[in-house]
């Protein structure tokens, strides 16, 4: 019997023959999904590196004792997001993200307005063009040209009012603003607060390398100058693992990636975390340290340090440790209104959008400390409302809190608006009552006597040496200096130096952290650690010989007798 078979129809496949064919299938989406994905990967790679001037940001930075942690003066800036914004700004002569200073003059003569804040007013997210306080002054020589008002601002990230009083004492001062506006952000509250600020920043309460207070056992609160930073400033860190290999190979590629920051921003929210170790760690620390941090932090439930502000603006009830922040906040506006009333000039709050508006917890609490004080508040959110706007989503940028180019300009508005309702400020300002005194937290760079007086009054301090000018001119600082260093024992020296009998620590202005000081020219050179007989020092210009000169003995300020100062020759070079 012959087998028959049955022309066009397929033999039934066996089950495994199914599951190589959904294997095959799976896999061929697998391929064209993986391919895909490396294809979104290459044009969104490409895309950001074609479309970013830069990758990499750079900020330099300096310390400076009578104000704490500013920008190197006349340094580029380089600031990006690496999504939204790339800048490339100059930093001015005093260390600041802004246009160069106005002169003492031209400004005693306008109405000036000094704004004073965080990165708010620092502003790098933007050009400097572009910044509020210079759209307030090119909207008002439009609007209100009678009036003649002029700019400056003075803002550094990480700020708040009580770190803030320095830029004022140091540099806004001598520019007898008419107006003085402290630009006021949500983290506001938290940076006032040593112990807050502290805990955000990893650093000892009782050592911060900013201007800040500190209160007393009798519960005054008083200022105190900033700490130089060191290792032992930072607190303890906790031991920790090292992180999966997973963790270190995403860390590195949105380290090395445009396009993976950008995922990673995107869903940053997926990576949150509610608590954070460390953050609780350093509370425990300090509570241990002393009893009354212990009473400040109970009640408190540590989260994590990008939080902790916000018990300010959503929690009715606060824990000891936040109505301290309150009470520091409370005095650094009393210091800035008594500075103002001092010195003739007005004083106003610009809010911020994350403070919200009046009903906002924020807000209420910024206007509960402010009012009382005769100090007005400009709502910012109020106002872009009014712009038919929603400040937290227009005002800034996606992907960076900072106010965007609408922000600036609507702060600039709303400035424009207050002064409209009360021009008085610029045409019944008074004039100072009495000289400004020096502040209280200043070092005896200034107060102290100097070691010696010349072209530069030249003080010795924690085994440095210091140089100020008053008044002073970029002109003052383009010699080089020398400084010869006499030790008691020659053979403490380098041994290529004994032959000489001194050390040559010869400098340049803008080799160390320098500024100009409203007016005034200050710089250090640290010295070396061996025990010092004199000093020889002054400026001098290459093979023409010194410009002024000074000598004079270590021991004699040591001892606390009165320094002098001798003309010196300046030994071979």
């Amino acid at each position: 019997m012959c087998a028959t078979r049955t022309r066009g129809v397929k033999p039934h496949p066996s089950i495994p023959g199914r599951i190589r064919r959904a294997l095959r299938l799976v896999g061929w989406n697998v391929l064209f999904l993986v391919a895909g994905l490396a294809l979104i990967g290459v044009v969104g790679e490409t895309y950001l590196r074609l479309r970013a001037p830069f990758l990499e940001n750079d900020v330099p930075h300096a310390w400076f004792p009578t104000i704490g942690r500013i920008f190197t003066p006349n340094a580029e800036v380089r600031w990006t997001n690496r999504l939204e914004f790339w800048t490339e700004s100059r930093t001015n002569s005093l260390g600041f993200l802004d246009r160069e200073p106005i002169g003492l003059e031209r400004a005693a003569a306008s109405c000036h307005i000094a704004m004073i804040g965080d990165s708010y007013v620092e502003a790098r997210q933007v050009p400097i063009a572009d910044k509020f306080h210079v759209r307030l002054e090119e909207l008002a020589a439009e609007e209100l040209r009678h009036l003649d008002i002029t700019t400056s601002a003075f803002g550094i990230f990480g700020t708040g009012q009580v770190n803030q009083l320095a830029y004022y004492d140091e540099f806004a001062q001598a520019l007898r603003p008419a107006l003085l506006v402290l630009v006021f952000v949500d983290n506001d509250f938290l940076e006032n607060s040593p112990i807050l600020y502290g805990l955000r920043e990893g650093v000892d309460p009782d050592r911060l390398a900013e201007v800040s207070a500190t209160r007393g056992a009798d519960g005054t609160i008083t200022l105190r100058p900033p700490h130089p930073p060191s290792p032992e400033s930072r607190l303890a860190t906790m031991a920790s693992t090292s992180p999966p290999w997973y963790s270190r190979v995403t860390d590195r590629l949105i380290d090395m990636s445009p396009f993976a920051r950008w995922l990673e921003r995107k869903n940053r929210a997926w990576f949150s975390a509610d608590t954070d170790p460390e953050l609780i760690a350093w509370v425990a620390l300090l509570s241990r340290r002393s009893p009354r941090y212990a009473a400040l932090f109970d009640g408190w439930r540590s989260t994590t340090r990008g939080h902790i502000q916000t018990p300010f603006l959503y929690a009715r009830d606060l824990p000891p440790v936040y109505e301290d922040a309150l009470d520091f906040t409370a005095f650094a506006l009393d210091q800035f209104r008594e500075r103002a009333a001092r010195d003739g000039a007005a004083l106003v709050i610009l809010s911020s959008h994350y403070i919200g508006t009046r009903g906002d917890l924020g807000f209420d609490r910024l206007t509960a400390l402010a009012e009382p004080r005769g100090i007005p508040v400009i709502d910012y959110n109020d106002y872009v409302l009014r712009q038919g706007a929603e400040p937290r989503r227009d005002a800034r940028w996606k992907h960076d809190s900072h106010w965007n180019t609408a922000g600036h300009r609507w702060a600039a508005e709303a400035l424009l608006e207050y002064l409209k309702e009360n021009q008085e400020i610029c045409t019944r300002r008074k004039s100072p009552a009495t000289p400004p005194p020096l502040p209280s937290w200043r070092t005896d760079y200034e107060s102290g006597e100097p070691a010696a007086r010349s072209v530069f009054d030249i003080h010795l301090r924690e085994n440095t040496v210091s140089y100020l000018k008053s008044p002073c001119s970029e002109a003052d600082v383009q010699a080089p200096f020398f400084l010869h260093v006499v030790p008691e024992d020659v053979e403490d020296l380098p041994a290529h130096r004994r032959q000489y009998g001194f050390d040559n620590l010869d400098f340049h202005y803008r080799e160390f952290p320098a500024l100009a000081l409203g007016g005034r020219c200050f710089a250090k050179r640290p010295l070396p650690n061996y025990p010092i007989a004199r000093i020889r020092t002054g400026q001098y210009i290459p093979d023409d010989g010194p410009i002024w000169q000074a000598e004079f003995p270590v021991d004699a300020v040591r001892g606390d007798a009165a320094a002098r100062s001798a003309p010196g020759r300046v030994p071979g070079r």
